[in-house]
């Protein structure tokens, strides 16, 4: 068994569906959360969580539910789109738009590591 095979498994599949929701609900948990600021803090610390976040989310999604490039990017889009427009509503979050363009590398950073290690294409 290859290192694609296993990644296509049916069961790995599944695993990376779970993860994907998993993980989606700790990134609205600590967007939404007051205080919830974890992980080291430095300049630009926040933008590179976003990218972070985002890259596993867009990897999880690509690996779990398919490999269709544009959908994955218009789901995350949309995603992080949604975090910035209800921390603007929150008296104790900070809406930014400079967060999307964070999340759109981690996108970006996200698929391209599907296409590149899990599909095995350059």
């Amino acid at each position: 068994m290859n290192f694609q095979s296993l990644f296509y498994h049916p069961t790995a599949v599944v695993w990376a569906k779970r993860l994907f929701w998993v993980t989606l609900f700790a990134v609205f948990f600590l967007a939404f959360s007051p205080g919830a600021d974890i992980g080291p803090d430095f300049q630009f610390a926040d933008k590179v969580k976003h990218a972070v976040a985002f890259c596993v989310l867009a990897l999880l999604y690509a690996w779990g539910y398919g490999n269709r490039y544009t959908r994955i990017a218009g789901w995350m889009l949309m995603v992080g789109i949604f975090i910035e427009a209800v921390q603007y509503f929150l008296p104790y979050r900070e809406a930014s738009v400079f967060d999307v363009f964070a999340d759109i590398v981690g996108i970006m950073a996200g698929v391209t590591i599907y296409h590149i290690s899990i599909e095995g294409k350059s």
